[in-house]
């Protein structure tokens, strides 16, 4: 297993396009088999902006969760779908610890960049409530992945992205519309190309990478990595 200073496998690269791979006839550790062998003090410290980009939690969380990821990547999908959950319900909505999403799309994942255009064009749309449009289109995003990145053609990817907000989020036509036509226009290109290009000067080359207060973690990691960390910064 590689260890967490040279990151994990469970990573995309810009040369990567592997996808998640299955236990095989070989049992996986469990993921407090592998939160053993993490020491969160032999991580690497950075410090990172947050910018302005969508918070999940209490703004004011004295832990804070930096994630550079892609809506196309498989790995970040995993995140997402084993360790997110948990991760939420006990730091996030308990205030301990916050989570910032920022935009990383792989130049090898060819409808990553509509994808993150749409949710940020999702949240343009809001006022006070705006991040929780885009977590709503961030977790529509992950869960439908197969399905809109299932594409070779990014035009096809943008509108199989358009219907599912009409049947996952219950999107009426003008806001379909809207995010469409921001799409189109490019409205949000240069926030998303600004989170890219700062996430090369922290040295990202692969997502997910996360920053937990700073101390950079690479990788998909189960949520007794993310949990021993955050507990050892209280």
């Amino acid at each position: 297993m590689a260890n967490l200073v040279n990151g994990s496998p469970s990573t995309a690269t810009d040369s990567d396009a592997a996808q998640v791979q299955g236990a095989g006839d070989q049992a996986e550790p469990t993921g407090s088999e592998i939160a053993a062998q993490v020491d969160p003090s032999t991580l690497e410290v950075m410090s990172v902006s947050a910018d302005d980009d969508p918070v999940l939690g209490n703004p004011e969380a004295p832990i804070t969760i930096v994630e550079f990821s892609d809506f196309q990547c498989p790995y970040c999908g995993k995140f997402v779908a084993e360790s997110m959950g948990k991760l939420k319900e006990d730091y996030i909505d308990t205030g301990i610890a916050k989570l910032v999403f920022r935009d990383f799309p792989l130049p090898s994942h060819t409808k990553a960049l509509v994808a993150s255009q749409a949710a940020e064009c999702y949240r343009s749309l809001g006022a006070m409530a705006k991040d929780e449009l885009y977590f709503e289109m961030h977790d529509m995003l992950f869960a439908n992945q197969s399905v809109w990145g299932q594409f070779n053609d990014t035009v096809d990817a943008e509108t199989a992205i358009l219907d599912l907000m009409k049947s996952e989020l219950d999107a009426d036509e003008t806001t379909v519309s809207a995010v469409k036509s921001c799409i189109d226009a490019g409205t949000m290109k240069a926030e998303i190309e600004a989170d890219y290009k700062a996430g090369r000067e922290y040295g990202i080359s692969g997502t997910p990478t996360f920053f937990i207060n700073g101390k950079k973690l690479v990788g998909a990691w189960p949520y007794e990595v993310f949990a021993k960390i955050i507990d050892s910064l209280k």
